[in-house]
């Protein structure tokens, strides 16, 4: 079963996995995969072409620009902005209100504008 708000905007063309939730204002453009279990927040716009993992999720207002790859079991943070193309490691924290400009490795937090990474 998947969660869809009434109001959320979702193509004909996105994928959505078992479980997952997409919430009031969110935007899921043509091409995009939303994995099992995930949560794509309120007002949180997933652009062409974006993959996200099983059981993550994409806080209230984050931005994916088209072809970004979220890996299983991350968090990108409220307001955050994903650069087109970029790629986040699986269980990765993107920090609210981070602009993710490089590829952030598995495991890491990343914080700040642009967002640095560090492994914990």
């Amino acid at each position: 079963m998947q969660v869809r708000s009434l109001n959320a905007v979702i193509s004909k063309g996105a994928t959505l996995g078992e479980g997952s939730h997409i919430i009031t204002s969110a935007i899921v453009h043509p091409g995009c995969t939303i994995g099992a279990n995930s949560i794509i927040n309120t007002g949180a716009q997933i652009d062409h072409g974006c993959r996200v993992g099983d059981h993550s999720h994409i806080a209230p207002g984050a931005i994916l620009g088209g072809e970004v790859d979220i890996g299983k079991s991350c968090h990108v943070g409220a307001g955050a902005i994903i650069e087109q193309g970029t790629s986040i490691g699986d269980g990765a924290v993107v920090g609210a209100g981070a602009v993710v400009v490089k590829d952030i490795p598995p495991s890491a937090t990343a914080l700040g504008n642009p967002a640095r990474p560090k492994i914990m």
